[in-house]
């Protein structure tokens, strides 16, 4: 039986629209939102507009959750009524959520159809480029073992570089990891803030003005871009479209042949990050 290759990703991994408008071997999995004692799809019962809309009035911190394992074996359903008999997953650091160790329990029940996990050691459109990588694979006619060798080699080298005005969501939502340093300080620091080669996320950059913190992210990116000749880029926002796009104009003004995709954290994230972020993907596949 010929090899039907499908990508099951997880509603945090960001994957970009224009990517799930163009193929219909696409699932994602929606993480679950939970504000004001409702529970939302994310991006599906609520949008990241009506997140952030409604975040700055919210009493409480809203609280996320992994998608259900129910939900993941619907989205495999799906993909085996399409005629799909090969899936690869792909989800957020398994530091910052538990969506693979879903993922995977998922998989192994599986008899049918064969499916592997990929722990992206990324998040939001960081780990989303990973299904960028994987289609492209796909589409030269690559295997679904030679596709999945190449996406575990690409996790060391990829990175995902964000900066947020506040550390107070990231705080509240247990998700500081290597950022705890900075809370507290009587500094007016803005950090940036990576994921590490075990997907926590750490201080990369700090500075004193959002203007040079994002001088600096843009820096750290183009020098990861320079060094690799196998790169997929995405640049995505919080509730700031603006800054995403001051962003998105500096790198394309330095590498104009580069495809940079563009899009909004889902709810999911925002939860943990707040509004104001901007975030910088950066895959690196194979080939110097």
């Amino acid at each position: 039986m010929p090899e039907k290759i499908a990508i099951l990703a997880d509603s945090g991994s960001d994957v970009p629209a224009e990517l799930l408008n163009k193929y219909d071997n696409i699932e994602v999995a929606p993480m679950l939102v939970t504000m004001a004692g409702e529970e939302y799809r994310d991006n599906v019962d609520i949008t990241p507009e009506e997140f952030y809309a409604r975040l700055g009035k919210a009493d409480q911190f809203p609280k996320t959750a992994a998608p259900t394992q129910g939900s993941v074996e619907a989205h495999v359903d799906a993909l085996r009524k399409r005629g799909f008999n090969h899936i690869i997953g792909i989800t957020v650091s398994a530091k910052l959520s538990t969506t693979f160790g879903i993922f995977t329990n998922v998989a192994r029940e599986l008899t049918d159809i064969k499916m592997e996990v990929i722990n992206t050691k990324n998040i939001g459109i960081g780990s989303g480029l990973f299904a960028v990588y994987a289609e492209e694979m796909i589409d030269c006619g690559q295997s679904f073992e030679e596709t999945m060798s190449f996406l575990k080699q690409s996790i060391k080298n990829s990175r995902t570089f964000f900066y947020i005005p506040s550390l107070k969501y990231l705080r509240a939502g247990g998700r500081i990891g290597r950022v705890a340093g900075l809370v507290g300080s009587v500094l007016n620091i803005k950090p940036v803030i990576a994921t590490d080669s075990n997907g926590v996320y750490f201080p990369v950059a700090k500075a004193r003005s959002e203007q040079k913190a994002i001088s600096k992210m843009v820096a750290l990116v183009e020098k990861l871009i320079a060094a690799n000749k196998s790169v997929r880029v995405g640049v995505a926002n919080g509730a700031d479209v603006p800054l995403q796009e001051k962003v998105y104009d500096r790198l394309h003004k330095t590498f104009p042949q580069l495809k940079i995709y563009r899009g909004s954290i889902s709810p999911a994230l925002g939860v943990h990050t707040g509004p104001g972020l901007v975030g910088v993907g950066v895959h690196i596949g194979e080939g110097k």
